[in-house]
């Protein structure tokens, strides 16, 4: 549509107006020069009438676009009747590479007026729009008669019986330009010359305008759970930095949903509100009490809120929300008000956070707040607030770089957890770092890094163990700690030059040292949860990703990284790496990959031997037993004929937080049947047998795609249960036509990963 609409302004713009800047008579309208030529140019005296004959071509140049030409075979003005009347093969050459011809023009002296027969146009995208009669009046308005538009191939005059995939037919196509608005009278879209959708009459706003109020494109969507679904967004303009957009969503199983998002733009900054509300019926009773801190089933009534605020208080500070809460944590996964992620995978726990920065030369600070919304309210924290300030001065004589890193945290919670979380937890860590680089004469990279920190503690109700009982008096606890690190990292790039390959190899190395300190005592952890080890934190000072845990003791790191590089960007990506305890102390906690000697061998394998297959593999091997703690596979192969992407990935149970493995492939196997034509089969599964080995997701799609319309459909299957949410399956597709829009489903699950689809 919007090529449609483009051709109509080019039109309008281009043609009638355009026609009157190029004018060699008129030559008060315009303040470009112009160049004609003619084979002859005749000027009658008596009747004041001015004719160029034969090959007349006006050529003008727009400034920052390029040449504009006009070709007839005859240009005729009369000064009486204050007329202007092209004929002939009339061809007109934009800057922007659009074409228009026809047959005859007729212009007022002023072209405020005129009357084009049959004329045709070429947009610069091969878009094509024919009309029978083209009419301007008063200067502001356009009518078409008889209009086609289409974007397809359209097929040669002599296959009569041939139509172009779709096209749109209108009796009458008005463009008003002062309204910026563009109607339609009797309007039809046609696929294969088959009218299959109808209206009487419609308008929209003309590609010169960025917002206008009206209806947006209707989204649908159908599923097992909440059967047909059918939404018609309402679009308002309220000033010209503010808009609302109102979206009723109808359900055949389930209730309306009713979705608002008022936007709003400051000089400083912008702001974004939305928010839901529907009714839910036929929800499951809960059996037996309500869980005190557990996952709660959903009430009837059920809503989300939401707010983004970016507003610049100077150029130096600015203000940060972000604002997310629903009715409960399974509402946003089994409605469609957000579609960032299906609803068989979504992440039902919703962050807020109130964040100030600063900036200034080499300081940061930030202060912020943050509120979760979780199924365990009592014993999730509120985090307010947390301060981070981080300071770099400039090098010094040496090179070195002095780094200063300071951070406070406050949080607190209703109910402790013995053994791990107090009601309360304030911290203060202020640490300093000097960094040294240095690159010998032969290419070594070399880098000195001295680093000291000291962290100071109060709890409250924080119980050490979980096996004894809080008293009912409160406990609170002061604890510090002071960590100094220091470490030195070694790197050898050296590049060889073989017959075939380029090749680049890096043995490494890394010290580091720090007096051992022993984790888990008097200080909770409440933010060093996560830990991973593997390629990317291998070499890494401090491998755990918070404060609350420290990476302490001494430790020796090696590794070599491995690249060949072949012709046609083909190559062969190896690295291999282990580090060993110097001081025989239990760090990093059991099963997660380092014990008191030594850690899992971690290696990392990307391959692409071909152009059409590529493999990547990620592991960590225990050394003891040489079998894996985790392992990563995935590889693509294969064109349009065929093609597979798949990816496993498998996880011991140590390293799990439910202490259970994980082993899960992910597949996908997709094929070009014929010639515009693509089928695809994907299947998300579960391999362990003691989980009760089952299919998670199915989904086959098939797609259909030239160079004017795409069409894209499939059925799906989950197996995903959360209370109100049960396995679902339903039937997707969607419809693109090229520059009119797509009708869309409002309810679309993804594959994971790599295996994301044009649903």
């Amino acid at each position: 549509m919007k090529t449609f609409i483009l051709g109509i302004i080019i039109f309008n713009f281009v043609f009638f107006e355009a026609m009157a800047e190029t004018s060699s008579i008129n030559k008060e309208s315009t303040n470009q020069p112009i160049l004609m030529n003619a084979d002859q140019l005749i000027y009658n005296s008596v009747l004041q009438v001015v004719k160029a004959q034969g090959n007349v071509e006006i050529n003008q140049f727009v400034p920052g676009e390029g040449w504009r030409v006009l070709y007839a075979e005859s240009v005729v003005y009369d000064q009486k009747k204050n007329e202007i009347t092209a004929k002939g093969n009339i061809k007109l050459k934009e800057p922007t590479g659009d074409i228009i011809t026809a047959d005859e023009v007729i212009f007022t002296g002023d072209f405020k007026e005129g009357i084009s027969k049959v004329l045709h146009l070429w947009t610069n995208d091969q878009a094509q729009l024919a009309a029978v009669s083209g009419k301007r009046s008063k200067g502001n308005e356009s009518e078409f008669e008889k209009a086609v538009y289409s974007p397809c191939k359209i097929c040669r005059a002599e296959d009569n019986n041939q139509y172009p995939l779709w096209q749109i037919k209108a009796d009458k196509v008005i463009h008003n330009k002062e309204e910026q608005e563009v109607i339609y009278q009797n309007a039809s879209l046609e696929m294969k010359g088959v009218p299959v959708f109808y209206l009487p009459y419609f308008s929209h706003p003309d590609p010169t305008v960025k917002r206008k109020s009206g209806l947006l494109f209707p989204m649908y969507g159908m599923s097992k759970d909440l059967g047909t679904l059918i939404s018609l967004p309402v679009y308002y303009v309220i000033a010209q930095n503010r808009d609302l957009t109102l979206t009723p969503i109808l359900t055949t199983k389930q209730g309306p949903v009713m979705v608002g998002e008022y936007r709003h733009r400051f000089y400083n900054g912008d702001a974004k509100f939305a928010g839901s509300y529907t009714k839910s019926h036929g929800l499951n009773k809960q059996i037996g009490p309500v869980p005190i801190n557990g996952p709660r089933p959903p009430k009837s009534d059920r809503w989300h809120l939401a707010s983004k605020i970016s507003y610049d208080i100077s150029d130096e500070r600015r203000f940060l929300l972000d604002f997310s809460r629903a009715s409960d944590t399974t509402y946003l996964s089994r409605y469609p008000i957000t579609r960032q992620t299906p609803a068989f995978a979504q992440n039902k726990y919703l962050t807020s956070t109130a964040t100030i920065e600063q900036f200034k030369n080499e300081n940061y600070l930030g202060i912020k707040g943050i509120s979760f919304q979780t199924d365990s309210p009592k014993t999730t924290p509120i985090v307010f607030p947390t301060a981070t300030y981080h300071h770099q001065l400039q090098p010094d004589k040496l090179g070195g770089i002095i780094i200063l890193d300071s951070n406070f945290l406050a949080l607190s919670r209703q109910t402790p957890v013995p053994g791990r979380f107090g009601t309360q937890m304030q911290r203060l860590s202020t640490g300093i770092a000097w960094k040294l680089p240095y690159i010998t004469r032969s290419g070594q990279l070399i880098t000195a890094t001295f680093a000291g920190r000291a962290d100071g503690y109060y709890t409250r109700r924080y119980q050490l163990s979980s096996t004894t009982t809080i008293p009912n008096k409160s406990l609170e606890h002061t604890a510090g700690r002071l960590f100094p690190q220091a470490s030195l990292d070694w790197r050898y790039p050296l590049l060889k030059r073989l017959h075939q390959a380029d090749w680049i190899v890096q043995p490494m190395g890394m010290v580091v040292a720090s007096p051992y300190q022993l984790n888990n005592q008097r200080i909770p952890n409440e933010d060093s949860n996560a830990f991973e080890l593997d390629d990317t934190t291998l070499f890494l000072p401090n491998r755990f990703d918070g404060i609350d845990r420290v990476d302490s003791g001494s430790r020796l790191i090696y590794g070599i990284d491995n690249n060949f590089y072949f012709p046609n960007q083909k190559y062969v990506s190896l690295f291999i790496g282990q580090d060993r305890r110097l001081d025989n102390k239990q760090v990093v906690p059991v099963g997660l990959g380092e014990d008191t000697h030594k850690s899992d061998y971690v290696g990392r394998i990307k391959v692409k031997p071909i152009s059409w297959f590529t493999a990547r593999y990620r592991t960590a091997v225990k050394p003891n037993n040489n079998r894996p703690r985790y392992s990563e596979l995935g590889f693509t192969f294969g064109d349009k004929r065929l093609n597979l992407d798949l990816g496993y990935v498998f996880l011991s149970k140590k390293a799990t937080v439910n202490n259970q493995d994980i082993s899960q492939l992910n597949w996908k196997i997709g094929t070009e049947i014929v010639e515009n034509w693509s089928l695809s089969f994907a299947q998300i599964r579960n391999l362990q047998k003691s989980q009760g080995s089952r299919d998670l997701a199915n989904f086959i799609s098939a797609t259909y795609k030239d160079e004017c319309f795409q069409l894209d459909a499939g059925v799906y299957k989950t197996s995903y249960r959360d209370r109100d949410i049960h396995p679902d399956s339903g039937f997707l597709i969607k419809l693109t036509f090229k520059n009119l829009g797509y009708f869309s489903p409002s309810v679309a699950p993804q594959y994971p990963g790599s295996m994301l689809t044009s649903f």
